[in-house]
């Protein structure tokens, strides 16, 4: 693809440009490692590399186009400078002129909240789908164009990548995309540029913390998406959430509600039957049911239907409500198997205190035999949210039989400071709590003590497929590693 920069720069703010306007760009990167011939590399100050640093190394790799919020002393000739008041506003802008502004043709629907994102984005990804409606998926999980998953670069999608699959989506025929929308991106503006017909906010609860600092700041985060969103578009909101009035406050979009306990709400849910093989309900009258397991994912379910109808119109409720019961259980979200011997393995991505305390709800709920123990491995992430540690510890100590503590992803922090922080806390019971820094280490050993009906919870990297230490990625699947353990045991 090759565009002349001029057009790219329509709508950016330019404070100062030195050199021509009219050369050809053939891509835009914010790595100057990934720059090649011809492409723009956008300098930008982050949290702890400033990327004006790497300027002449990315001209060295072939940028002709250089945006900048300082301009560099050292000015090459036959190279484009342009100074900015914001490079991440500017990359979101050059990104989506670059890829021919796809989210003024295509319907892109956001979700945002603590927890339920990935599921309900995966949801709506495969009701659509199911319903013979090509759509983009643009998760944690990565990214799917109809049925094809596509490889991205980064763990996260940058704005660049995006609009780049989003203009991919379009020529292959997608109509609709849905999209999780974190925190870390609206505040950092990797979102800048994009124009969303829909909004949805799941819920809010203690995370993040390392970065929000205190939890206005992540309630306002969150808020500044919602208010962003046009009048022309929804919000759809989960008005059980005890901050859902906070969060409505100051947007523009038209509101609707949806939820369990609430009266005259636009978009309500009843359970019927809820046991380990799935829930079956009603939502505005109509009975389905679905193979997913536990209350919050009704309510994700829910979040999916009422988005569906209000893109689709209430014309096609049946369809939709039909569509529901083929919903495929999501990789790494209460994802389950069932060994020969009677073990039940659940892997979860619960990585908070309170997405942790609904899955050992959802257990107390659909646990059949008394007698059948809970044994948990559980890590905290490194280099993140210390403060949650010492809670998740202690949740997990006193709500199961067995606590067993291990690494997440220590990052580049030290794995065994992670584990004394998840074991500082009070408690008046008197258990055991193991300890392996080694994560296949942990998940051996709750498979070697684990008896027939028992069932072992493995959280907190659900469907992640690596363990990042010292800033090396390793291969890593909770559930491929406790399969391979169970046959090592003739479970």
């Amino acid at each position: 693809m090759k565009k002349v920069l001029k057009n790219i720069l329509k709508k950016v703010s330019i404070l100062k440009m030195i050199g021509s306007d009219t050369i050809l760009i053939e891509g835009i990167s914010q790595f100057s490692q990934e720059v090649k011939e011809n492409m723009i590399f956008v300098a930008k100050k982050g949290k702890n590399v400033d990327g004006h640093k790497f300027i002449i190394d990315a001209i060295k790799k072939g940028a002709n186009t250089i945006i900048c919020e300082i301009m560099p002393v050292n000015i090459y000739n036959n190279i484009t400078y342009i100074s900015v008041p914001n490079s991440m506003v500017a990359l979101g802008i050059i990104s989506s002129n670059f890829y021919g502004n796809p989210t003024e043709k295509i319907k892109l629907v956001g979700i945002t909240g603590t927890n339920g994102k990935t599921s309900v984005a995966n949801i709506l990804h495969q009701l659509f789908d199911k319903m013979g409606i090509k759509n983009v998926l643009i998760s944690t999980i990565g990214i799917i164009i109809i049925s094809k998953k596509y490889t991205t670069t980064h763990t996260t999608p940058d704005i660049i990548e995006i609009n780049k699959y989003l203009n991919l989506s379009i020529q292959k025929g997608c109509k609709y995309a849905f999209m999780e929308v974190s925190s870390h991106g609206i505040c950092q503006k990797r979102i800048f540029g994009l124009l969303f017909v829909g909004g949805i906010f799941t819920n809010i609860t203690h995370d993040h913390l390392d970065f929000h600092k205190n939890f206005n700041h992540y309630l306002s985060t969150k808020k500044l998406f919602l208010e962003n969103l046009s009048k022309k578009s929804f919000a759809l909101i989960n008005s059980d959430d005890k901050n859902s009035k906070k969060i409505i406050k100051n947007i523009s979009a038209k509101i609707f509600f949806y939820g369990f306990k609430k009266k005259n709400i636009d978009f309500k849910i009843k359970i019927l039957k809820n046991n380990i093989d799935g829930i079956k309900f009603s939502i505005n009258g109509n009975v389905t049911y679905t193979k997913l397991i536990g209350i919050f994912n009704v309510y994700n379910i829910l979040a999916s239907y009422a988005t569906s109808i209000l893109l689709l119109g209430v014309k096609q409720t049946n369809k939709v409500v039909e569509t529901i019961k083929n919903i495929k259980p999501i990789k790494g979200r209460f994802e389950q198997f069932l060994s020969k011997s009677g073990i039940r393995i659940i892997v979860d991505y619960a990585h908070n205190p309170d997405a942790l305390n609904i899955i050992f709800n959802t257990i107390k709920e659909i646990k059949r035999d008394k007698s059948s123990r809970l044994i948990c491995v559980i890590g905290c992430g490194g280099n993140r949210d210390t403060k949650k540690r010492p809670l998740m510890g202690k949740l997990v100590y006193e709500k199961c039989d067995i606590s067993i503590f291990t690494s997440d992803n220590p990052r580049n922090e030290d794995p065994e400071k992670i584990l004394i922080d998840m074991k500082n806390f009070k408690s008046y019971l008197k258990k055991t709590i193991f300890t392996f820094i080694n994560r296949k280490k942990a998940i051996e050993t709750a498979i070697r003590i684990a008896k027939k009906k028992d069932i072992i919870l493995i959280a907190g990297k659900g469907h992640e497929e690596y363990q990042e230490i010292k800033g090396k990625y390793h291969p890593f699947d909770d559930m491929k590693i406790a399969k391979n353990l169970l046959q090592n045991y003739h479970l």
